[in-house]
Protein backbone atom coordinates (compact mmCIF):
# COMPACT_ATOMS: atom_id res chain seq x y z
CA UNK A 1 0.00 0.00 0.00
CA UNK A 2 1.31 3.48 -1.00
CA UNK A 3 0.04 6.39 0.87
CA UNK A 4 -0.32 9.68 -1.44
CA UNK A 5 -1.49 13.19 -0.48
CA UNK A 6 -3.89 13.88 -3.56
CA UNK A 7 -4.17 17.91 -3.06
CA UNK A 8 -6.76 20.09 -5.34
CA UNK A 9 -5.36 23.55 -5.58
CA UNK A 10 -7.54 26.61 -5.71
CA UNK A 11 -10.26 26.17 -3.33
CA UNK A 12 -11.85 29.18 -3.76
CA UNK A 13 -11.02 30.60 -7.42
CA UNK A 14 -14.82 30.62 -9.07
CA UNK A 15 -17.89 28.72 -8.04
CA UNK A 16 -16.76 26.63 -10.92
CA UNK A 17 -12.99 25.34 -9.53
CA UNK A 18 -14.66 25.46 -5.96
CA UNK A 19 -17.65 23.04 -7.25
CA UNK A 20 -15.62 20.23 -8.66
CA UNK A 21 -13.20 20.14 -5.85
CA UNK A 22 -16.32 19.81 -3.53
CA UNK A 23 -17.61 17.10 -5.96
CA UNK A 24 -14.35 15.42 -5.45
CA UNK A 25 -14.00 15.86 -1.60
CA UNK A 26 -17.63 14.50 -1.30
CA UNK A 27 -16.57 11.09 -2.99
CA UNK A 28 -13.36 10.72 -1.22
CA UNK A 29 -11.33 10.99 -4.45
CA UNK A 30 -9.28 13.52 -2.78
CA UNK A 31 -7.39 13.83 0.38
CA UNK A 32 -6.52 17.62 0.61
CA UNK A 33 -7.66 20.90 -0.45
CA UNK A 34 -5.93 24.16 -0.77
CA UNK A 35 -7.10 27.38 -0.75
CA UNK A 36 -7.48 30.81 -1.96
CA UNK A 37 -8.61 33.05 1.11
CA UNK A 38 -7.83 36.68 -0.55
CA UNK A 39 -10.41 36.19 -3.03
CA UNK A 40 -14.41 36.76 -2.11
CA UNK A 41 -15.76 33.68 -2.41
CA UNK A 42 -13.52 31.88 0.53
CA UNK A 43 -16.28 32.65 3.20
CA UNK A 44 -19.18 31.23 1.91
CA UNK A 45 -16.82 28.44 0.46
CA UNK A 46 -15.49 27.44 3.67
CA UNK A 47 -18.81 26.67 4.88
CA UNK A 48 -19.68 24.39 2.33
CA UNK A 49 -16.09 22.59 3.19
CA UNK A 50 -16.41 22.53 6.53
CA UNK A 51 -18.18 19.36 7.05
CA UNK A 52 -15.28 17.67 5.23
CA UNK A 53 -12.65 18.70 7.64
CA UNK A 54 -12.40 15.44 8.87
CA UNK A 55 -11.96 13.51 5.89
CA UNK A 56 -9.54 16.36 4.08
CA UNK A 57 -6.78 18.38 5.18
CA UNK A 58 -7.18 21.83 4.29
CA UNK A 59 -4.45 24.14 3.56
CA UNK A 60 -3.77 27.87 2.73
CA UNK A 61 -2.78 28.53 -1.06
CA UNK A 62 -0.84 31.24 -0.39
CA UNK A 63 -1.27 34.04 -3.55
CA UNK A 64 0.22 37.20 -4.67
CA UNK A 65 -0.92 36.69 -8.31
CA UNK A 66 -4.70 36.67 -8.28
CA UNK A 67 -6.19 39.13 -6.70
CA UNK A 68 -6.88 43.25 -6.78
CA UNK A 69 -3.68 44.05 -5.77
CA UNK A 70 -1.81 41.15 -7.72
CA UNK A 71 1.79 41.46 -9.02
CA UNK A 72 1.80 39.36 -12.43
CA UNK A 73 3.92 36.50 -12.12
CA UNK A 74 6.70 36.91 -14.36
CA UNK A 75 7.14 40.27 -13.03
CA UNK A 76 7.17 38.77 -9.18
CA UNK A 77 9.66 36.31 -10.27
CA UNK A 78 12.23 39.32 -11.65
CA UNK A 79 11.94 41.34 -8.47
CA UNK A 80 12.20 38.14 -6.17
CA UNK A 81 15.71 37.48 -8.38
CA UNK A 82 16.35 40.96 -8.13
CA UNK A 83 16.17 41.49 -4.71
CA UNK A 84 13.26 43.60 -5.42
CA UNK A 85 10.42 42.77 -3.60
CA UNK A 86 8.94 44.49 -1.15
CA UNK A 87 8.88 42.36 1.56
CA UNK A 88 6.48 44.53 3.94
CA UNK A 89 3.32 44.36 1.48
CA UNK A 90 4.49 39.86 1.30
CA UNK A 91 4.05 39.81 5.16
CA UNK A 92 0.80 42.15 4.95
CA UNK A 93 -0.61 39.89 2.30
CA UNK A 94 0.69 36.67 3.92
CA UNK A 95 -0.65 37.84 8.00
CA UNK A 96 -3.93 38.59 6.16
CA UNK A 97 -4.25 35.46 4.18
CA UNK A 98 -3.91 33.61 7.23
CA UNK A 99 -6.41 35.65 9.61
CA UNK A 100 -8.89 35.55 6.30
CA UNK A 101 -8.20 31.19 6.61
CA UNK A 102 -8.68 31.06 10.74
CA UNK A 103 -12.00 33.69 10.73
CA UNK A 104 -13.97 31.32 8.12
CA UNK A 105 -12.24 27.58 9.15
CA UNK A 106 -12.01 28.26 12.86
CA UNK A 107 -8.25 26.80 13.03
CA UNK A 108 -5.07 27.33 11.53
CA UNK A 109 -4.35 25.54 8.19
CA UNK A 110 -3.45 22.38 8.45
CA UNK A 111 -0.16 22.99 5.42
CA UNK A 112 0.91 26.43 3.55
CA UNK A 113 2.15 26.40 -0.01
CA UNK A 114 1.47 29.32 -2.89
CA UNK A 115 -0.15 29.35 -5.80
CA UNK A 116 1.74 29.60 -9.01
CA UNK A 117 4.50 28.10 -5.68
CA UNK A 118 5.20 31.87 -5.18
CA UNK A 119 6.12 30.41 -1.37
CA UNK A 120 9.28 29.20 -2.55
CA UNK A 121 10.88 32.18 -4.19
CA UNK A 122 13.99 34.22 -2.68
CA UNK A 123 12.60 36.82 -0.50
CA UNK A 124 8.80 35.58 -0.47
CA UNK A 125 10.24 32.28 1.54
CA UNK A 126 11.70 33.67 4.06
CA UNK A 127 8.85 35.79 5.11
CA UNK A 128 6.44 32.80 4.86
CA UNK A 129 8.47 30.45 7.07
CA UNK A 130 9.67 33.51 9.69
CA UNK A 131 5.65 34.11 9.73
CA UNK A 132 4.70 30.54 10.07
CA UNK A 133 7.51 30.24 12.69
CA UNK A 134 5.99 33.37 14.72
CA UNK A 135 2.40 32.37 13.96
CA UNK A 136 2.36 28.83 14.77
CA UNK A 137 5.06 27.62 17.05
CA UNK A 138 2.71 24.90 18.79
CA UNK A 139 1.08 22.69 15.99
CA UNK A 140 3.15 24.16 13.08
CA UNK A 141 1.51 23.45 9.58
CA UNK A 142 3.71 21.56 7.26
CA UNK A 143 4.61 23.46 4.20
CA UNK A 144 4.82 22.16 0.35
CA UNK A 145 8.29 21.28 -0.92
CA UNK A 146 8.61 21.77 -4.78
CA UNK A 147 11.11 20.15 -6.48
CA UNK A 148 9.60 18.42 -9.09
CA UNK A 149 11.13 15.74 -11.65
CA UNK A 150 12.25 17.42 -14.65
CA UNK A 151 11.04 13.70 -16.36
CA UNK A 152 7.39 12.30 -16.96
CA UNK A 153 5.59 15.51 -17.73
CA UNK A 154 5.50 18.37 -20.65
CA UNK A 155 6.72 20.35 -18.85
CA UNK A 156 10.32 20.32 -18.34
CA UNK A 157 11.39 24.08 -19.25
CA UNK A 158 8.79 24.80 -16.03
CA UNK A 159 10.34 22.30 -13.77
CA UNK A 160 14.13 23.58 -14.56
CA UNK A 161 12.74 27.36 -13.39
CA UNK A 162 11.03 25.94 -10.58
CA UNK A 163 14.14 24.43 -9.68
CA UNK A 164 15.59 27.62 -10.15
CA UNK A 165 13.59 29.75 -7.92
CA UNK A 166 12.92 26.97 -5.14
CA UNK A 167 17.08 26.70 -4.89
CA UNK A 168 17.67 27.07 -0.96
CA UNK A 169 13.87 26.93 -0.27
CA UNK A 170 14.85 23.50 1.44
CA UNK A 171 17.79 24.73 3.98
CA UNK A 172 15.58 27.89 4.91
CA UNK A 173 13.06 25.73 5.96
CA UNK A 174 14.81 23.33 7.97
CA UNK A 175 17.11 26.27 9.29
CA UNK A 176 13.55 26.92 10.96
CA UNK A 177 12.38 23.37 11.92
CA UNK A 178 9.70 23.70 9.93
CA UNK A 179 8.73 20.46 8.47
CA UNK A 180 8.63 20.15 4.19
CA UNK A 181 6.56 17.62 2.51
CA UNK A 182 9.45 15.40 0.89
CA UNK A 183 8.25 14.58 -2.35
CA UNK A 184 6.17 16.50 -5.00
CA UNK A 185 4.53 15.81 -8.08
CA UNK A 186 1.48 16.98 -10.57
CA UNK A 187 3.42 19.66 -12.42
CA UNK A 188 2.37 19.73 -16.23
CA UNK A 189 1.45 21.97 -18.80
CA UNK A 190 -1.89 22.12 -18.04
CA UNK A 191 -2.91 21.99 -21.47
CA UNK A 192 -6.05 20.78 -22.41
CA UNK A 193 -4.33 17.79 -25.33
CA UNK A 194 -2.26 16.52 -22.46
CA UNK A 195 -3.08 12.94 -21.55
CA UNK A 196 -3.90 13.54 -17.39
CA UNK A 197 -5.02 9.93 -16.95
CA UNK A 198 -1.45 8.98 -17.96
CA UNK A 199 0.07 11.35 -15.96
CA UNK A 200 -1.45 10.40 -12.63
CA UNK A 201 -0.93 6.93 -13.51
CA UNK A 202 3.25 7.36 -14.22
CA UNK A 203 3.21 9.79 -10.89
CA UNK A 204 1.47 7.12 -8.76
CA UNK A 205 3.59 4.44 -10.29
CA UNK A 206 6.80 6.15 -10.06
CA UNK A 207 6.61 8.46 -6.75
CA UNK A 208 7.80 7.76 -3.04
CA UNK A 209 5.26 6.74 -0.65
CA UNK A 210 3.75 9.92 1.31
CA UNK A 211 3.97 12.18 -1.79
CA UNK A 212 2.19 15.15 -2.37
CA UNK A 213 0.72 14.91 -5.93
CA UNK A 214 -1.04 18.55 -6.64
CA UNK A 215 -3.78 18.73 -9.35
CA UNK A 216 -5.84 21.42 -10.59
CA UNK A 217 -9.83 20.29 -11.04
CA UNK A 218 -12.88 22.21 -11.82
CA UNK A 219 -16.09 22.27 -13.42
CA UNK A 220 -16.24 23.98 -16.90
CA UNK A 221 -18.81 25.82 -18.52
CA UNK A 222 -20.00 25.36 -21.97
CA UNK A 223 -17.47 25.63 -24.69
CA UNK A 224 -15.05 25.91 -22.51
CA UNK A 225 -11.20 26.60 -23.33
CA UNK A 226 -7.50 26.70 -22.21
CA UNK A 227 -7.17 25.82 -18.77
CA UNK A 228 -10.58 25.84 -17.64
CA UNK A 229 -11.56 22.85 -20.09
CA UNK A 230 -8.20 21.24 -17.98
CA UNK A 231 -9.36 21.76 -15.52
CA UNK A 232 -13.14 19.67 -16.32
CA UNK A 233 -11.10 17.06 -17.44
CA UNK A 234 -8.84 16.50 -14.69
CA UNK A 235 -12.65 16.64 -12.71
CA UNK A 236 -14.08 14.23 -15.16
CA UNK A 237 -11.00 11.67 -14.68
CA UNK A 238 -10.75 11.74 -11.01
CA UNK A 239 -15.05 11.20 -10.72
CA UNK A 240 -14.55 8.20 -12.45
CA UNK A 241 -14.30 4.40 -12.46
CA UNK A 242 -10.81 4.51 -14.30
CA UNK A 243 -9.41 6.20 -11.73
CA UNK A 244 -10.87 4.16 -8.71
CA UNK A 245 -10.08 1.36 -10.95
CA UNK A 246 -6.35 2.73 -10.87
CA UNK A 247 -6.16 3.42 -7.01
CA UNK A 248 -7.15 -0.31 -6.29
CA UNK A 249 -4.83 -1.73 -8.78
CA UNK A 250 -1.68 -0.05 -7.69
CA UNK A 251 -3.17 0.05 -3.82
CA UNK A 252 -2.91 3.55 -3.65
CA UNK A 253 -4.27 5.01 -0.15
CA UNK A 254 -5.44 8.80 -0.44
CA UNK A 255 -3.73 10.06 3.26
CA UNK A 256 -3.97 13.98 4.81
CA UNK A 257 -0.57 13.97 5.66
CA UNK A 258 2.80 13.51 3.92
CA UNK A 259 6.23 11.96 4.92
CA UNK A 260 7.76 15.22 6.08
CA UNK A 261 11.45 16.60 6.67
CA UNK A 262 12.22 17.08 9.07
CA UNK A 263 10.57 14.35 10.67
CA UNK A 264 8.39 16.04 13.19
CA UNK A 265 5.70 14.58 15.91
CA UNK A 266 3.34 15.57 13.14
CA UNK A 267 4.24 12.41 10.61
Amino acid sequence: MKSIVLCADDFGMSAEVSDGILDLVENARLSAVSCMTSLPRWQSDAKRLKPFASSVAVGLHFNLTEFEHRIPLVKLMKQSMLNQLDLAWVREQFADQCDQFEKAWGAPPDFIDGHQHVHVFRGIRDVVLDEIQKRYPQSTPWVRQVNPSIYGHDARLKAIILGVMSKGFSAAASERAIPLSKNFAGLYSLSPDADFPSLIEQWFQNVADGCVIMCHPGRAKANALGLALTRQKELSYLSGSEFDTLMSNLSILLATKPSLTPATDQE
